[in-house]
């Protein structure tokens, strides 16, 4: 061969990297994407990552309430109220001969869990007890086994009404930070009194009632939860509640249905 044809066909045989560029071949540009794309196979930060399935977050807690109550109320028509003419009594009990009652701030202690299913909502259930007090004018009539009056005594009388509840509440999170977590909730209780106990203040003679049925109420308001620590977290929440009429003992929830709360307590998150 001349020696042009042989420069000619080394030059076919060269490395394609030894070209120039504006003379590379068209589908080099293919070939370097190619592998551009299989090195990026073997680096974790390209990797797709796999979102973990949440599981609910359990916190328990541990709460006070106290409600409003008015210092001075006058009582709406009840079972007790005294009628314009008094029969003799059936039975041992308390009459009421006075329309105003004097009534203690009602509080609540309770225990229970609140579980977080997402970020937004949440649902909280636990078990309380609640004390309320009033004191009043009446008289209590102690009455024997065949119908006659043993006792019949007026006096100032202490009422005070022990009750269990299960609360349940819905909470959906305003603002959810590290720290602090704002949010609203909604819910009703259920209550049995299981004890309504009536002291007669000038004797000092006790008297106890038998209460049927139940209390139920709902409730509504906002909260805010501060946290002390990684599981540690102290709340408070205002509320505004109403009790329905359950033909319940007169209390401040029979004289005043709609009531504001103020609930505080420690959530320890598990």
């Amino acid at each position: 061969k001349t020696a042009d044809e042989a420069i000619e066909v080394v030059t076919d045989v060269a490395p394609a990297d030894e070209i120039p560029a504006d003379v590379a071949p068209a589908d080099k540009a293919e070939a370097d994407e190619k592998e551009v794309e299989t090195e990026k196979v073997y680096f974790p930060e390209d990797w797709g990552e796999e979102t973990p399935e949440r599981k609910a977050d359990v916190s328990l807690v541990l709460s006070g309430l106290a409600s409003t109550n008015d210092a001075q109320s006058q009582n709406r028509m009840g079972p007790m109220k005294a009628p314009s003419v008094n029969p003799a009594p059936k039975k041992t009990g308390i009459t009421e001969t006075s329309t105003k009652s004097t009534y203690g701030i009602p509080v609540s202690f309770g225990a229970g869990v609140k579980i977080d299913f997402n970020e937004r909502w949440s649902l909280g259930v636990g078990a309380n007890y609640t004390l309320l007090a009033r004191k009043f004018y009446g008289k209590y009539t102690k009455v024997t086994e065949d119908g006659g009056i043993e006792n019949s005594i007026s006096s100032d009388i202490r009422n005070t009404q022990h009750f269990v509840g299960i609360p349940v509440n819905a909470y959906y999170n305003i603002i959810r930070k590290d720290r602090i977590n704002l949010y609203a909730y909604a819910g009703g209780t259920v209550e049995k009194c299981v004890s309504d106990e009536y002291r007669v203040l000038s004797k000092d003679i006790q008297h106890k009632e038998s209460v049927k049925g139940v209390q139920a109420s709902a409730n509504l308001g906002i909260g805010v939860e501060f946290m002390l620590g990684n599981h540690l977290g102290i709340y408070v929440d205002p509320s505004a509640r109403y009790y329905f009429n359950c033909n319940q003992p007169k209390s401040i929830r029979t004289a005043q249905p709609l009531m504001l709360g103020f609930e505080m307590g420690l959530r320890v998150r598990l």
